[in-house]
């Protein structure tokens, strides 16, 4: 009987082991596919994980935009790539969904959806046949990831999200300061302007609650409408208070960080052709030595 169970124990243990060794086999022994989303990093394979890298290599489908493919081609190889996942989705007819009137508007609402149905039950399809099928996702997938606009259709089981390294760590990493702990900052703030203060800017009150308190701002999508932004900002946080931008975070060729305060940034980013690629941080933290000064207000408070 003993050794049954440990035969039976050794059975199980392999099949774990298969599963995350070599889990695009293991899954298409077992009958259906699995849909994975890949958080490839900010700026191509140098910071994408060897989890991400590896499970592209595994896939027997992927579906990503064209400067994904390019930038992964040696590890998507020649597999197929039924469709760009982003086309339709944030765009109507040539137009971004900013830009369209009420009337198209209107039919963007029910058109998106369409089209991502129409997506969904092509995944599921592959799915059926035995298939893995890997979405390359940008960054972080599960921090502002446009990828969940395809998860959320699928039953959990039929998902595995592969982390990846979010753009705000490439730009903390050529910024070189601590967003926290920094001088009194109190916490660390991501988000976007249309989630802090609505589409149009039009509700300010959570802002406004917010710059009571010393903490680190890091907006993400905030150049597109850089004088919207910081009319906002400039009637909460002290006109001094630093801000950075960074651009093409994680990139080596193109990397770069434009410095400024709440009262002059807004002009600097208006100036800036580069309107999407690029992380707005704002805070205390930009000066000085904000981990040090942490340090010694918490060794006062200790006393």
């Amino acid at each position: 009987m003993k050794r049954i169970e440990r035969i039976f124990f050794i059975a199980i243990l392999v099949g774990v082991v298969a599963v995350f060794v070599f889990p695009s086999q293991t899954i298409a022994a077992w009958g259906r596919g699995h849909f994975y989303v890949i958080g490839t990093g900010p700026a191509g394979p140098m910071t994408a994980t060897l989890q991400a890298l590896d499970t592209i290599k595994q896939m027997d489908v992927i579906i990503a935009n064209e400067k994904h493919i390019k930038l992964f081609a040696e590890y998507a190889g020649s597999k197929p790539v039924p469709f760009d996942p982003w086309t339709g989705i944030w765009d109507y007819k040539g137009k971004i969904q900013w830009e369209l009137n009420k009337e198209e508007l209107a039919r963007f609402k029910v058109e998106r959806f369409r089209i991502r149905d129409e997506r969904v039950k092509k995944i599921n399809a592959l799915l059926a046949e035995g298939k893995n099928v890997g979405l390359l996702d940008s960054g972080n997938p599960c921090l502002y990831g446009p990828s969940h606009w395809y998860i959320e259709p699928f039953q959990p089981q039929d998902v595995i999200i592969i982390p990846g390294m979010g753009c705000d760590a490439a730009a903390m990493a050529a910024l070189g300061k601590s967003t926290i702990p920094a001088h009194d900052t109190r916490f660390v703030i991501q988000t976007a302007p249309f989630s802090l203060m609505g589409w149009k800017m039009q509700d300010p009150q959570l802002l406004k609650d917010l710059a009571k308190y010393e903490s680190t701002i890091i907006l993400y999508m905030a150049l597109w409408k850089p004088q919207e932004v910081f009319a906002a900002l400039q009637k909460e946080l002290p006109p001094d208070m630093p801000c950075a931008v960074v651009y093409w975070a994680g990139y080596p060729d193109r990397q770069r960080v434009v410095r400024g305060t709440v009262a002059d940034m807004g002009d600097k980013l208006v100036a800036d052709k580069e309107k999407f690629m690029g992380l707005l941080f704002i805070g205390r933290f930009l000066e000085g030595k904000p981990y040090e000064a942490a340090m010694k207000r918490g060794q006062k408070e200790l006393e």
